[in-house]
């Protein structure tokens, strides 16, 4: 069981495509794929066609601990991908957990309550929120590896350092087995000069880090949530199809 964080502090870096999409791609490769939603948006939850009710459970009960993993987790339209889902009530749980000791390890000791379940599944994917809150560090705290979704522009160069020191400290004073899986370019536009410049940069600074495939700019990668499908059942053949089952790919050769 391979337990994954998809964090990045700066919003609009496309965190949620990645996760959602490549979830789906280890799908497709016969891997059997749990999502966390641990952002109060829930646009994880959206994006893989379920729509909560206002009394439904979400993961703010199950890191509460006050419900089973089953009576949260839900299935799917796509066969052998799960998902702990959330709503914006998940916002309210940084305020339950500010006066509570090692507030940091909520989600991890309700990972290790579960495992006669999770250790079902091949992968867990953690979605953070696009900020370094109590909900990112709880997710950073339960995970053994960190994915960092990135755009190739200036700024965004810039948050990634700043990020990579945070996960840094994280590793340091909170969890030494979190290790970086992989840096993604994401939506890249090869129309724009910045585009090679800032991958070449990227390339150069992270090495290794940066994985060798990219996600390329696609209009169907931004339709596929508002009709809660994944980009291989929006658009089976799209570039972004493409792009994710290589990324997918990839993935399992980092974790051999």
């Amino acid at each position: 069981m391979n337990i994954i964080a998809f964090s990045n502090q700066k919003g609009g870096t496309g965190k949620t495509t990645i996760c959602v999409n490549l979830a789906a791609g280890l799908v497709k490769l016969k891997e059997r794929v749990l999502i966390i939603d641990l952002d109060p948006q829930g646009n994880s939850t959206v994006s893989v066609g379920i729509n909560l009710k206002f009394d439904d459970l979400t993961v703010r009960e199950f890191i509460l601990g006050e419900v089973r993993i089953e009576d949260v987790m839900v299935d799917s339209y796509i066969g052998d991908l799960s998902i702990l889902p959330s709503n914006p009530d998940l916002a309210h749980l940084e305020l339950e957990l500010s006066n509570k000791s090692k507030n940091q390890f909520y989600l991890k000791k309700a990972i290790e309550n579960s495992l006669d379940v999770l250790n079902s599944f091949d992968y867990i994917f953690i979605d953070c929120p696009p900020s370094l809150s109590l909900l990112t560090v709880n997710g950073l705290c339960a995970s053994k590896y960190v994915i960092i979704p990135v755009l190739a522009d200036f700024l965004s160069l810039q948050g990634l350092t700043n990020l990579l020191e945070t996960i840094d400290m994280i590793k340091k004073k909170l969890n030494p087995e979190l290790e970086i899986l992989g840096i993604i370019p994401n939506m890249l536009d090869y129309r724009l000069k910045i585009t090679e410049e800032s991958l070449s940069l990227l390339r150069e600074k992270f090495k290794d880090k940066v994985f060798k495939n990219v996600i390329k700019v696609c209009s169907r990668l931004r339709e596929s949530p508002s009709y809660g499908k994944t980009i291989f059942d929006y658009a089976k053949n799209s570039q972004g199809a493409i792009d994710f089952i290589n990324l997918a790919k990839e993935i399992k050769r980092r974790l051999k």
